[in-house]
């Protein structure tokens, strides 16, 4: 684990993220109080906590530091990581466990979960994950976590609490399951994902790449190498609806001075305040 990684943090709509993202480097998003953490980097500080990793793909910025976790988790007597993943990416995972384990005469152990697109997993209390194909040059997924409340049913809101215990006691449904897209994380992906999928639109809090930030490297070819540039998003900015759209996985070339000065001044007005850069 590199002491030298530098996390971030940013509170927004109600969760709190910590990590590092740096485009072509490193990539690892934990939200502690889901108890979820989103892809490995290469396993910056913190990252030993999450019993459950949620990995968008299978490149090395995001998952390198997959098998050092793992030896952790197997060094401290811990139970081997819950790893959902895409499921073209799992057989290839175990071959480099199985190879690191060779290396380190140790067993390497892991509950690898493949997942294809439209999958979902529960991830924790009244919590589920919805696996969602993203356009990226390998097989690669979105991850949008969505939580359920039981809201009471629209023909008793007003009732007497009795009538209400009373109806409850004799077996009515007296509640509907109300199911809120609370946090989405992209991983790496061009546009169409925003496109396509109304949930992402309006989710809560959407943690959406954004690699490129002006004409050193143009939207022609940021879509080239499977990017985001931020052309994109500023020309669907008002489409979302959601409380916060943070943006990560930025490009080295750009400062985040530079993207914060960007925000500023290329969103629209209504639109700055819930724009936010994540990754130092």
């Amino acid at each position: 684990m590199s002491e030298a990684a530098v996390l971030d943090e940013l509170r927004v709509g109600g969760l709190t993220l910590a990590g590092i993202t740096r485009g072509g480097i490193e990539t690892c998003v934990m939200v502690p109080s889901l108890g979820l953490m989103f892809d490995v980097g290469m396993c910056p500080p913190g990252a030993l906590k999450f019993p459950r990793i949620l990995v968008s793909h299978g490149h090395a910025d995001h998952c390198g530091g997959l098998p050092y976790l793992v030896s952790q988790h197997g060094l401290m007597s811990s139970p081997p990581p819950i790893v959902h993943m895409p499921e073209e990416v799992v057989g290839p995972m175990r071959q480099i466990l199985a190879l690191w384990s060779q290396i380190e005469d140790f067993q390497l152990q892991a509950d690898l979960r493949g997942h294809a697109p439209g999958s979902r997993a529960g991830v924790g209390r009244d919590l589920s994950a919805l696996a969602l194909r993203t356009s990226h040059r390998v097989p690669s997924l979105a991850w949008l976590v969505e939580r359920t409340s039981h809201r009471l049913r629209a023909h008793l809101v007003g009732r007497d609490p009795k009538e209400i215990a009373a109806l409850r006691a004799a077996g009515e449904v007296i509640t509907d399951p109300h199911v809120e897209p609370l946090l989405c994380v992209t991983g790496d992906t061009r546009i169409e994902l925003f496109d396509e999928h109304e949930l992402v639109r309006r989710c809560k809090v959407l943690v959406h790449e954004c690699t490129s930030w002006d004409d050193r490297r143009d939207v022609e070819v940021t879509r080239r190498w499977g990017h985001t540039h931020l052309d994109e998003l500023v020309a669907r900015a008002e489409q979302f609806t959601g409380e916060a759209l943070v943006l990560v996985h930025r490009s080295m070339r750009h400062t985040r001075a530079e993207a914060e000065a960007l925000v500023s001044r290329r969103f629209p007005a209504a639109m700055r305040g819930r724009v936010h850069v994540f990754g130092l």
